[in-house]
């Protein structure tokens, strides 16, 4: 119905009272209709449906069957037929309704001997009959004020409200067109703008349904004012594709190529973006940080030790502690922010090395006066107090953040911890056979 009212009211749709007449009486048990029509409202229509049929079937009615189309009496009524009859001459003695408004307006009620008999609202209504009749016959249509004119002179019942969302109503009925279409924009603002403020739908909104159709143009009125502005426009992307893979990345990269065609400035961001843009430089820098800060460690390990091979030893170990950090999360299908891998990757090779060094200073330093194989107890009863000690320190209180932060600050410090664990277990059982093995390497021989 609001569809129908937005596109007729634009082309004021025009009736013949035949076809809103019957329009009504068909529908007068819808449930739009049969709460706003009464018993006399019904009579009415059901008169004045009579009454054009007759005139366009040109039926004619003995005086009985007048008497009762019009609530006339009966005997005055046959008297009336009788006057016509000796006027006229009419030997059939029938008369059709036109001919007997006409001679009723033109005759019987300029003649004194009958006038009493009319009072004025009985006249008028004759008179619209008679307009009805004559209108009928010329096919004339009339919109819906029009039409109230005419109807309200017979019945006081009849609303112009009424008769206004009837048309309506009708209109939606024989003139509705699949192919009009609305934005929601342009429904909810014309719903607030038109159907709020009207009257005739006063009857028909309640307040709840009111005060939803006011909070419908608030929210697009506030999402708009997020999604467009002056020289922008914001459009969100929702996908069921993972955060970062093969298929995620085509997806951005054939939307970013189809934008770019298509508009004069683009800019597409968000994780899978991101993802993306890290992607294809994601290896180089990667290993271009990882060997830096190899390369930064081992020159101080070596100034510290004196020696090639040791920082090599310590420098591969705790490296090979943070592949095995990833690699246990790719694994577990975690995803980790490329910058939580730097940190992640600083922090192990920055703060866990010390570990290895105190452990090799140890073993370095027992050896020069024990065989290996207690160097390596006598360095195990020494320095494991203070590594587990501070590992554990690192573990626990990183694990701990982990659990009560969010996003990249909760998923660094979980791979911090993961991280200490890995490279205090290589420490403190791989290290040791490493530097047995080497043990010709690292350890000075007396001349």
């Amino acid at each position: 119905n609001i569809y129908t009212l937005y596109f007729v009211s634009e082309n004021n749709l025009t009736l013949n009272p035949q076809e809103f007449v019957n329009f009504i009486l068909t529908h007068q048990n819808d449930e739009a209709l049969k709460n706003n029509l009464n018993a006399e409202t019904l009579g009415s229509l059901n008169l004045i449906k009579i009454i054009m049929e007759s005139v366009i079937n040109n039926t004619s009615y003995d005086s009985n069957d007048m008497a009762e189309f019009l609530g006339m009496d009966k005997d005055n009524t046959s008297l009336l037929y009788g006057l016509y009859n000796s006027l006229y001459v009419n030997k059939n003695f029938t008369i059709s309704l036109k001919e007997f408004i006409a001679f009723l307006l033109n005759d019987v009620v300029k003649n004194p001997k009958y006038a009493s008999s009319f009072d004025k609202d009985k006249i008028s209504k004759l008179t619209t009959v008679n307009k009805i009749i004559s209108n009928t016959i010329n096919n004339v249509k009339y919109n819906a004020e029009e039409i109230f004119a005419i109807t309200h002179t017979l019945s006081n019942d009849v609303e112009k409200d009424m008769l206004e969302v009837l048309y309506i109503y009708l209109g939606s009925d024989k003139s509705y067109d699949p192919s009009w279409k609305l934005t929601l924009e342009e429904f909810v603002n014309y719903l607030n703008e038109n159907i709020l403020n009207d009257e005739r739908f006063t009857d028909y909104i309640d307040d709840e349904m009111r005060n939803n159709i006011i909070e419908a143009k608030d929210t697009i009125k506030d999402a708009k004012e997020l999604l467009v502005a002056k020289n922008y426009s914001r459009v969100v992307i929702n996908t069921k594709l993972d955060l970062e893979g093969k298929e995620t990345f085509n997806f951005v990269k054939n939307t970013k190529n189809t934008l770019e065609k298509n508009l004069e400035e683009v800019y597409v961001i968000g994780d899978s973006p991101m993802a993306y843009e890290m992607s294809k430089t994601f290896d180089n820098e990667l290993n271009l940080i990882t060997v830096i800060t190899m390369v930064a460690i081992f020159i101080v390990v070596a100034f510290t030790f004196k020696s090639l091979i040791i920082p090599i030893i310590l420098v591969l170990t705790i490296q090979c502690a943070v592949y095995l950090t990833m690699g246990i999360l790719s694994i577990a299908h975690e995803n980790v922010y490329f910058i939580a891998i730097l940190i992640v990757q600083s922090i192990l090779m920055g703060a866990t090395i010390d570990y290895a060094i105190l452990y090799t200073s140890y073993y370095l330093e027992h050896r020069k006066t024990l065989d290996i194989k207690e160097a390596i107890k006598k360095s195990y009863n020494t320095s494991i107090h203070t590594i587990l000690t501070s590992s554990s320190i690192l573990i626990i209180v990183t694990l701990i953040i982990a659990c009560f932060t969010s996003a990249i600050a909760a998923k660094i410090c979980k791979t911090i911890s993961e991280g200490t664990i890995c490279s205090t277990i290589l420490i403190l059982i791989f290290l040791p056979s490493i530097l047995a093995l080497c043990d010709r390497f690292i350890v000075k021989k007396k001349k």
